[in-house]
């Protein structure tokens, strides 16, 4: 299976993926939340976010929620992404997101896939060929939720994806870039790195993650809450970039 890097702003025709046209959150609108969620003041449009605990997210990066539109509409978060920070597997999300580099670079590898069923389901599987390379019936998906706090990972609906192509874009500071939901990609960035993120409705009550051959089934790692220091520290910081 081929796969093909890209910087920002080259065309791939496909019906998913990253969109590199207007951002959906003006920068504006980012460096008010930040504001907003720094002194703990919402200005008219924002409220604050219904969980506002910041975290390390298992794959690396600091979670901080910032505000909610208050439509509710759209979520408004800080990441930034520590040594090493690598997305554990390759997934989908139940909403689409739109989202602001902030600093350093950012490394998305994109994965068009076509979901089968597995080989005891009704619908039977399939094989296809890509690249002039036999697929056969496609690698597992297992569908993810978060359930009173822990995370849960169902195989019992038998899902499969064939994997039709890779490509990685580069993504640097200053650039917006847009995710629809249910794209299967992996992030990377480098240590200090710093994304803006709005993410909108949910449109389904899971996401699925790709496990790959001879993998074994996913393992969550705990998420460590961020102390008051940290998280205005992170905040400040970001700011400044911003500005």
């Amino acid at each position: 299976m081929a796969e093909e890097p890209a910087r920002a702003g080259a065309a791939w025709p496909l019906g998913t993926g990253l969109a590199f046209g207007p951002p959906a959150v003006s920068n504006e609108l980012f460096g008010a939340a930040l504001l907003a969620a720094l002194e703990q003041r919402f200005p008219e449009g924002l409220v604050p976010p219904r969980e506002p605990r910041a975290i390390t997210h298992p794959n690396g990066f600091v979670k901080l929620p910032l505000a909610w539109t208050s439509d509710g509409a759209t979520r408004l978060f800080l990441h930034v992404w520590r040594a090493d920070s690598a997305d554990a597997d390759v997934h989908d999300h139940r909403w689409s997101f739109s989202s602001l580099v902030l600093r350093g670079e950012l490394f998305h590898t994109l994965t068009e896939v076509t979901a089968v069923c597995d080989s005891s389901g009704v619908s039977g599987s399939r094989s296809v060929e890509g690249d002039g390379k036999r697929v056969g019936k496609g690698l597992p998906l297992v569908r993810y939720r978060l359930v009173g706090g822990k995370h849960c990972f169902d195989a019992t609906y038998g899902e499969r994806a064939v994997v039709d192509r890779r490509r990685t874009h580069v993504l640097s500071a200053d650039q917006h870039y847009g995710m629809d939901a249910f794209t299967f990609h992996r992030a990377h960035a480098l240590a200090g790195a710093m994304t803006l993120v709005a993410r909108g409705l949910p449109q389904r009550p899971y996401s699925r993650v790709l496990i790959d051959p001879g993998s074994p089934p996913p393992v969550v790692r705990p998420c460590h809450r961020l102390d008051h220091d940290e998280r205005r520290h992170h905040l400040r910081e970001a700011l400044e970039v911003l500005r």
